[in-house]
């Protein structure tokens, strides 16, 4: 085993931390790792570098070449005005211009085979697919496109998918929006937020239109729960030194704990273990 040779010997990298390397000359190249070796030895297909980065795809796969819009590549890989496509004149060294031209190759499934949608070009054709389907790598087959998958939150709650398409559903209590992918609660109940001031605890409809008040008479209110399953309403009185809880309906006050409260400042019920977690300030 040898320390700073480029070379992760230990499995952790341990032999090579705290390493000067020397810089590639210009007739080397820079690995990954930092290690050289000739220039000659890149896109040979033969990994000199460790880590292989001398045979990297993106270094020894050249470009696709592309024309300018408006603009017809040659099979031989010129670029021409799609003015002179089929216009009788050989324009691509190759002759590819002309060929194929006055025949839709669509019109005869034989030839095209496409599985879903053949268009057809001026020296040719190509495949494509409805909407809920990808072509595949040979061009012409399709294949069921995964919607639930593919595409993050296409539903806001529940999807299924079908071929070519897929079907937003929503959780028991819960309706589909006209726009067939959001859900809404069902319940008649408008939804609110609680919130403290310290000195009271309000509810207020998410739309602004309606102020309550809950609670008042605290001290220093600094954190609050809510626990819908008892509907009960939890929270972290600083300036009294107790954590409290009550009904909704503002029955049922309680005091939970009123020893080692100082300093604390967040709260969180556990829905599941029933358990009430309060939160000490971490500087």
């Amino acid at each position: 085993m040898q320390r700073c040779d480029h070379v992760n010997d230990c499995g952790d990298g341990s032999d090579e931390l705290g390493c000067t390397y020397d810089t590639c000359s210009s007739s080397q190249f820079t690995c990954s790792n930092g290690a050289c070796v000739p220039a000659a030895y890149t896109c040979d297909g033969q990994s000199d570098c460790t880590d292989g980065s001398d045979e990297a795809e993106s270094l020894c796969v050249p470009p696709q070449p592309t024309c300018a819009p408006q603009q017809y590549m040659c099979k031989s890989g010129e670029c021409v005005d799609d003015s002179k496509v089929c216009n009788g004149q050989k324009d691509c060294s190759d002759n590819s211009d002309e060929k194929g031209c006055g025949v839709n190759e669509c019109r005869n499934p034989s030839v095209h085979k496409c599985a879903q949608l053949c268009t057809d070009t001026l020296t040719g054709y190509y495949c494509s697919c409805q909407p809920g389907y990808r072509l595949m790598p040979d061009g012409k087959a399709c294949e069921d496109l995964d919607e639930c998958s593919a595409t993050p939150a296409v539903c806001s709650q529940l999807c299924d998918n079908t071929f070519g398409s897929f079907h937003c559903k929503c959780a028991p209590g819960y309706i589909r929006e006209p726009d067939g992918r959001t859900c809404r609660q069902n319940s008649g109940v408008a939804p609110y937020l609680l919130y403290s001031n310290r000195y009271y605890i309000r509810n207020m409809t998410t739309d602004g239109s309606h102020l309550s008040l809950v609670l008042q008479g605290l001290s220093n209110v600094v954190a609050l729960d809510f626990d819908d399953y008892e509907k009960r309403l939890y929270w972290l009185d600083a300036g009294a030194g107790r954590i409290e809880r009550m009904r909704f309906d503002g029955t049922g006050r309680e005091t939970l704990a009123e020893d080692g409260i100082l300093g604390a400042e967040g709260l969180a019920l556990d829905w599941v273990a029933r358990w009430v977690k309060r939160e000490e300030p971490h500087y």
